[in-house]
C-alpha cells in the first residue's frame, strides 16, 4: 500500500512537472476538432491545435504521420522552463505544405485545339492543361489577394514535390527591374522547354510541359504565403516538423515566421522549397534553431531581423536560391540577417552550394554578432559577409573553402576580430575595406588565420590575394583607422602569397611589414592540403603553431582547443 501511494504521488509530480500531452492525428477513424485531443478522440488539424485554449505551460501536443495542407498559427504561451511542445510523434514524418494537389482533369494541348503556334512539328505533345479552381487562389492570412482574377498568378509549382518546374515568363511578384532575374525564359505558352509552366490568369489555367501524363505523378501548385506562423507568443518549442512550398502574397514573405517572440526553440525541423525564404526570426529575444536542415529554398534560408540573444546551432542550410535570384545590390544567400540584430550567435552550422548567393551574411546595423565554428564551402559568392555592422563581432574558428567570392569580406565595419579561421581556395581570402565614406574599417583585427591559395586561375595567379586590409603608409594614418593583422600563416606551396592594402596593388609578406607594420609575426611557409569535390584535408600542422593570445572579451564567449596553432580547429570535412 505505502509503495503505491509513492508511485501515485510520483505520477502526479510528474504530471505537474511535465503537463498533459494532446495528439493530432487526421488519419484516426475519430479525428475531430471537437474532441479533447486525447489518443483515442484525437484533434484533426494543426491549426486547431497551435490555438488550442486547453494548453498549458508544460503541455505537449503528439502530431501523428500526415500531410497538413494549412496553414498552422501557433497562438499558445508556456512559462520559462515549461514551454509547451509541438511535436512529432516517435518515427512519424510530419509535413506542413502551403500547396494544394492539381487533380485534373488534365488535357493535351492538341486536344484543345492550339496547334497553330507550335514552333516545330510535335512540339506540344508533352504540354498539358488544366484549369484551377478557387482552391488555389484562397489564403486565409491574405483575403482578397486573389480576388481580381484577371490579376492571379502561380509562382511555384512542384512535380513530385521536390521538382520545382520553370517558369515561363516575367514574375509578377518580382519584375526583373527589380531583381536582374536571370531565369526569366520566353513571355507565354509558344516559349515553353520541357518541366516549365506557364499561368494564364484570363481563365485560370495551368500550361505544364512535363514527360509523361501528369496523372501518374504528384503536382502541386504553391497557395499559402505561410505555413506555420508563430507571433506573440513565448516559451514554445516545435520539433522534428517538416515545412515546405508557399506562393508569394507579394513582397518577401517567408515559409515559416517567428515574429515577436521571447523563447521560441525549433529543432529538427526541415524547412525546404519556400517561394522566397525558407524561415525568419524577426524582433525575436532568446530564442534558438536547433539541428534544422534549412535548404532548396527561392532565396534564401534562414532570415535574422532585429533579434537580441538568439542561436542558431548545428544546422544545415544548401542549395538556396534555387530560383536564382540576383541583383545590384543583392538579396540570396543561405542565411541573410537585416537589420539590427544583436548579440546573435551561428555556430557550427554547414553553409554550402547556395547558388549565386553568401553564405552567411549580417548586414546593416548588427552588434555583437559571433560566427563561430561553422562550415561555409562552395557558395555562389562569399563564405561570410560581414557588412556595414558598426556594433561588430567575432568571426573565429570557421573552416571557410572553395567559395567563389571573398572568403571573409568585412565591408565598412568596425570593431571586428577575424580570428582562426581556415580560409583557402576561395577567389579571394580576408577582405576588409571601406563601403563607403563613412563607413571605414575600423578597429578590424585578423589575428592567427591559415590562408591557402586564395586566388583565381587566370593569366597568372596574381588575381585574388589572401589579404586585403585597407592601410597606409603612414603611421598616424594607420593609428587612426586601428585595424591590425598579425600572427598569420600564409602558404605558399607553389606560389607567392600577396597582402593588399587597397583593392589592387600586391605586397609579399616583407614589403607588407616594412611598409605597412601589419603581421610582424606571420609567416609564409608550405603548407599540405587537400581539396577535392566537397571534401577538404589539412594533411599536415606542422610549423602551424605561431599563434599569438586571443583577446580576453573573445575567450569569454570562444576559444580555440589548441591555442598554438594558427586557423581553425576543423581540419577535416566531412
Amino acid at each position: 500500500m505505502r509503495k503505491l501511494t509513492v508511485v501515485a504521488i510520483a505520477a502526479c509530480v510528474a504530471a505537474v512537472c511535465w503537463g498533459a500531452t494532446y495528439y493530432v492525428d487526421p488519419a484516426h477513424p475519430s479525428a475531430d476538432d471537437g474532441n479533447p485531443g486525447t489518443q483515442d478522440a484525437p484533434w484533426k488539424t494543426l491549426a486547431r491545435a497551435g490555438k488550442a485554449p486547453e494548453l498549458k505551460p508544460g503541455d505537449t501536443v503528439i502530431i501523428k504521420p500526415g500531410v497538413y495542407r494549412e496553414w498552422v498559427d501557433i497562438t499558445v504561451s508556456g512559462e520559462p522552463g515549461k514551454p509547451i511542445t509541438f511535436q512529432a510523434a516517435p518515427g512519424a514524418r510530419v509535413v506542413i505544405k502551403g500547396s494544394e494537389l492539381v487533380r485534373g482533369p488534365y488535357k493535351r494541348l492538341g486536344e484543345l485545339g492550339i496547334l497553330d503556334i507550335e514552333p516545330f512539328p510535335f512540339a506540344f505533345r508533352r504540354v498539358w492543361a488544366v484549369k484551377l479552381g478557387e482552391e488555389f487562389f484562397t489564403d486565409p492570412r491574405f483575403p482578397g489577394c486573389y480576388d481580381d482574377k484577371s490579376r492571379r498568378w502561380v509562382s511555384q509549382v512542384f512535380w513530385q514535390d521536390d521538382h520545382p518546374l520553370q517558369m515561363i515568363g516575367p514574375d509578377p511578384i518580382y519584375p526583373p527591374d527589380v531583381f536582374d532575374r536571370r531565369q526569366i525564359i520566353g513571355k507565354g505558352l509558344a516559349d515553353m522547354i520541357p518541366q516549365s509552366f506557364w499561368f494564364d490568369p484570363k481563365d485560370s489555367t495551368l500550361y505544364m510541359n512535363i514527360g509523361g501524363e501528369p496523372g501518374w505523378f504528384s503536382i502541386e501548385v504553391g497557395v499559402r504565403g505561410f505555413a506555420l506562423t508563430v507571433v506573440g507568443v513565448h516559451d514554445v518549442v516545435l520539433r522534428g516538423l517538416e515545412m515546405r512550398h508557399n506562393r508569394q502574397p507579394g513582397g518577401q514573405w517567408p515559409l515559416v515566421a517567428i515574429s515577436g517572440c521571447e523563447r521560441v526553440t525549433v529543432e529538427d525541423c526541415k524547412i525546404y522549397w519556400a517561394d522566397f525564404c525558407g524561415m525568419s526570426l524577426h524582433q525575436s529575444k532568446n530564442c534558438v534553431v536547433r539541428r534544422c536542415d534549412i535548404s532548396y529554398n527561392g532565396a534564401i534560408g534562414l532570415a535574422l531581423g532585429l533579434t537580441e540573444d538568439c542561436l542558431v546551432e548545428d544546422c544545415t542550410m544548401f542549395f538556396n536560391n534555387y530560383r536564382r535570384f540576383y541583383g545590384d545590390w543583392g538579396v540570396s544567400a543561405g542565411t541573410k540577417n537585416i537589420p539590427g540584430n544583436k548579440r546573435t550567435t551561428i555556430r557550427r552550422c554547414e553553409v554550402a552550394y547556395n547558388d549565386e548567393a553568401e553564405g552567411i551574411w549580417f548586414d546593416t546595423d548588427n552588434e555583437d554578432i559571433r560566427i563561430l565554428d561553422n562550415i561555409c564551402h562552395h557558395n555562389g559568392d562569399c563564405g561570410i559577409f560581414f557588412e556595414a555592422n558598426r556594433g561588430g563581432g567575432i568571426i573565429a574558428g570557421n573552416l571557410i573553402y572553395s567559395n567563389h567570392g571573398r572568403g571573409i569580406y568585412i565591408s565598412g565595419s568596425q570593431n571586428t576580430y577575424v580570428v582562426h579561421n581556415t580560409v583557402a581556395e576561395n577567389d579571394a581570402g580576408i577582405v576588409a575595406m571601406t563601403r563607403a565614406a563613412d563607413e571605414p574599417p575600423k578597429n578590424v583585427h585578423i589575428l592567427n588565420n591559415l590562408l591557402i591559395r586564395n586566388y583565381v586561375t587566370a593569366d597568372t595567379v596574381t588575381r585574388g590575394c589572401d589579404l586585403t586590409l585597407e592601410s597606409y603608409p603612414d603611421e598616424q594614418r594607420r593609428a587612426e583607422l586601428g585595424s591590425t593583422a598579425d600572427y598569420n600563416v600564409y602558404a605558399s606551396n607553389t606560389w607567392t602569397p600577396f597582402m593588399r592594402h587597397n583593392w589592387n596593388d600586391n605586397n609579399t609578406l616583407e614589403q607588407w611589414q616594412k611598409t605597412y607594420g601589419h603581421d610582424p609575426h606571420s609567416k609564409t611557409m608550405p603548407v599540405a592540403y587537400e581539396i577535392f569535390g566537397g571534401r577538404f584535408r589539412l594533411l599536415s600542422t606542422e610549423g602551424l603553431n605561431i599563434a599569438g593570445p586571443v583577446p580576453p572579451h573573445i575567450k569569454q564567449v570562444w576559444s580555440p582547443r589548441d591555442p598554438r596553432r594558427v586557423g581553425s580547429d576543423i581540419t577535416r570535412w566531412p
